[in-house]
């Protein structure tokens, strides 16, 4: 997406079309009615047995948390002793809370020394991992996206001998995917093995310049055959650090399965301050035989480090089932967001008995009781008799509301691939829905879908089966519901792997553009494909706006300069202003007519002392004003 600076010249906006199109194949907004279901998947919904205890939260509970909210806002690295203080005593607080250090675990991590380039086979299309005929059990990807680096593409794998434990290599490109450079090699522990296609990635970036590769999975021990457990990896960058580490869920033995490892943070919110939050798929088996199937989730609160500890949420998230003794793969996942001034989590929860709808559930960041009330609870969208599955959420991880939620859907006897979209931070009682996508005759295989920091972009891949040849499709939509990218197939293999889904990711070309990594037939090697095959890079596009958002301003707090970003869907007068904590005007950004479109503008707060300033932004009949930090 184009931006205006305003302080240097006025472009004009022109519709794309055809293969440079934004445009949408979404269906129009469809509010449901709202279901009252308490979370336990039963037909009554009065029906509360087995649901996690509503605790009411204490007014000393209430006081720490504003001032946690507090120094987080202000973003000040020195202020890190007493958060961590005020967070301990907020868990003593909160019973349902269980804090550890991550268990040690005895896996081998290494920098690579010796490192050659690994040159593009043909244009857009680069091998990244040559396993040499050994099966991919995991891969993903994630981008840099602040700092001297940032747009350096990541790509993680696990691969597979027999006999031994599974390996890992990790790489990175600094020119958007055509080469790679290796940074680490590792092992687990004994001969244990990474389950198939269960793998995450989060890239935490403070301050400092440095960078944490966060790397989450599911693990068996003993050859694949043993314990369902979960874990990850930690990669510090540029100073090489490294450690493995395994999570002691509250209650945890060798008869429960824990599985399914999602990974979020609000990283984009507070970038010296950060913290970490994770969801992992739970069975456990009563007395009766009966699988007890839900969420786990935890959290870390100082994530700059190869040695985390763990807040553990001592109960189930929210939507749980007990109905029969059948083992079920559930699929679970987990995103941030930020709203009316506080901090969010939405987790999905979708593959369970009634598989014709997806869950959804909200709770705050201190491991607080979840609900389903302004989540949507269960949804069905427009096909609410057909099977669900593999849904994928994407959020922005900042205040603009939008909310994404991609998944795969049975109707009739095809496989195909469907999202819901949200403006409204994740209600999904009230969402836009895509058209069915895929093939008519061939199945669509399981999503993935990955959201820009801080912006309005999402970008989601899956492999469509081809008799013949195998396609690999890529989508860009933005929270408006436009489409800047529609990829028909991005791979250069012909046979791709059913196992092991494709990564989503994007490349920093004129902003930002498309780029996927995948496995081929096995599930072997691990190929990247990047850039649109007509330039369809956002930034080079101006997409007209389907409805007014004023955006956070972003620093914030911040010194002395900020970025305020907003949208008009239609041509008018507009005045943006800035006020003082009394009502007194500022100064005004911006005071006239405007054409449909994005703008940004740039607020220089040099001559202005430290303290809570105030911006309006008024066109046709919207009117929003929001708050700002300014700390010197």
């Amino acid at each position: 997406m184009k931006k205006f600076t305003l302080f240097l010249a006025f472009v004009s906006l022109q519709l794309l079309i055809m293969a440079g199109t934004a445009f949408t194949q979404e269906l129009p907004n469809i509010t449901k009615s709202t279901i009252h279901a308490k979370g336990n998947n039963s037909a009554d919904v009065n029906d509360v047995s087995g649901m996690p205890e509503v605790r009411k939260v204490t007014a000393q509970e209430t006081e720490i948390k504003d001032e946690i909210i507090r120094i987080r806002r202000e973003g000040n690295k020195k202020d890190l002793p007493r958060l961590l203080q005020l967070e301990n005593q907020l868990e003593k607080l909160n019973p349902n809370s269980v804090s550890k250090l991550g268990e040690y675990y005895g896996g081998s991590i290494s920098a690579v020394t010796e490192n050659p380039l690994f040159s593009p086979n043909d244009i857009g299309h680069s091998q990244i991992f040559n396993t040499n005929g050994k099966l991919i059990s995991g891969i993903a990807t994630a981008v840099e996206q602040r700092g001297t680096t940032a747009g350096r593409i990541w790509a993680v794998a696990f691969y597979r001998t027999d006999g031994f434990a599974d390996s890992l290599k990790a790489a990175f490109s600094d020119d958007d995917g055509a080469t790679w450079l290796m940074y680490a090699i590792g092992n687990l522990s004994g001969t244990d093995r990474i389950n198939f296609d269960d793998m995450d990635m989060e890239i935490i970036e403070p301050s400092t310049g440095d960078k944490f590769l966060w790397i989450v999975y599911g693990f068996r021990e003993t050859g694949g055959t043993g314990r369902w457990r979960t874990g990850g990896l930690i990669l510090k960058t540029p100073n090489f650090a490294g450690a493995f580490y395994a999570l002691s869920w509250p209650g945890d033995d060798a008869s429960k399965r824990y599985y399914g490892l999602r990974i979020t943070s609000d990283n984009a919110a507070f970038q010296s301050v950060s913290y970490v939050y994770m969801v992992a798929s739970f069975d456990s088996v009563n007395t009766s035989g009966i699988h007890i199937n839900t969420q786990k989730t935890l959290r870390c609160i100082a994530p700059y480090t190869t040695s985390p500890t763990f807040s553990y949420k001592a109960d189930k998230f929210f939507w749980y089932s007990a109905i029969d003794e059948y083992v079920r793969t559930l699929h679970s996942d987990i995103a941030y967001f930020f709203r009316d001034g506080q901090d969010s989590l939405i987790v999905s929860f979708s593959n369970v008995p009634d598989s014709t709808k997806l869950f959804f559930a909200k709770s705050d960041v201190y491991n607080g009781t979840a609900s389903s009330d302004n989540a949507g609870g269960p949804v069905g969208g427009l096909q609410p008799e057909d099977y669900k599955q593999f849904a994928r959420l994407s959020s922005n991880s900042n205040d603009n509301g939008s909310i994404i939620s991609v998944f795969r859907q049975k109707t009739g006897a095809t496989w195909k691939i469907k999202y819901f979209r949200t403006t409204n931070y994740g209600d999904f009682n009230s969402v836009y829905e895509s058209i069915l996508l895929g093939s008519a005759v061939s199945d669509s295989y399981q999503p993935d879908i990955v959201g820009v920091r801080n912006a309005s972009k999402h970008y989601f891949a899956w492999r469509i089966n081809g008799s013949s040849i195998d396609s690999l499709r890529y989508i860009g939509v933005l929270s408006n519901g436009n489409w800047p990218q529609d990829v028909a197939m991005m791979n250069s293999q012909t046979s791709l792997s059913g196992v092991q889904g494709p990564k989503a990711g994007f490349r920093y070309v004129n902003d930002d553009s498309c780029f996927v990594i995948y496995s081929p037939f096995g599930p072997k090697d691990v190929w990247a494909a990047y850039g649109c095959p007509t330039p369809t890079d956002v930034s080079n596009e101006e997409i007209l706006p389907a409805e007014y958002l004023l955006s956070q301003n972003y620093p914030n707090p911040f010194n002395p300069s900020t970025q305020i970003s907003f949208q008009i869907p239609t041509a008018g007068f507009t005045t943006l202003n800035v006020y003082g904590l009394l009502g007194n005007k500022i100064i005004s950004l911006i005071n006239k007519d405007l054409q449909a479109g994005n703008y940004d503008v740039n607020f220089d707060a040099s001559n202005l002392p430290s303290g809570i300033y105030f911006y309006r932004l008024n066109s046709g009949s919207f009117v929003q004003t929001k708050k700002m930090l300014l700390l010197k």
